[in-house]
């Protein structure tokens, strides 16, 4: 009984600490789409394909789509960045992050290449001082 009493009191002043119902805590914008976008992106999809030309295909896609990402590889839980939210809402963007497996790193730089490109076309290289710098590729392409 002792420990059952333990737990309610904990779970009462876990709902006391937590945020009211008026304030979200947004981590990314991925959120906003459903899960059938997500699953039929190019990002979604380049664990199935083995050639670099159809990444950047998938890219296009996603550009002509209106949802274009920008990869990342990740481990075992994902990496949430403070300034992600803003940057991806700045920038009409979304963070894709794959867990330990995902594609291999040359489809995942191919697809990035594409959205690097689109992102300079159109916002200038101000975009380029405010991206996350784990971003796949981003440091191979920055220095052509």
């Amino acid at each position: 009984m002792k420990y059952i009493l333990v737990i309610i009191t904990g779970l009462f002043a876990f709902n006391a600490n937590s945020q009211s119902d008026n304030e979200t805590i947004i981590f990314s914008r991925i959120g906003e789409l459903t899960d059938e976008q997500i699953n039929n992106s190019g990002a979604s999809q380049l664990t199935f394909i083995t050639d670099k030309q159809k990444a950047e295909e998938m890219a296009e896609m996603d550009i002509k789509n209106g949802m274009p990402f920008l990869l990342l590889a990740g481990g075992i839980a994902p990496t949430i960045i403070a300034t992600d939210p803003k940057f991806e809402k700045d920038y009409k963007i979304y963070f894709y992050e794959f867990g330990c497996t995902g594609p291999e790193n040359e489809l995942i730089i191919a697809y990035n290449k594409v959205i690097f490109e689109h992102l300079n076309r159109e916002f200038g290289k101000k975009w380029r001082k405010e991206v996350r710098n784990d971003v796949v590729g981003l440091k191979g392409w920055l220095k052509k």
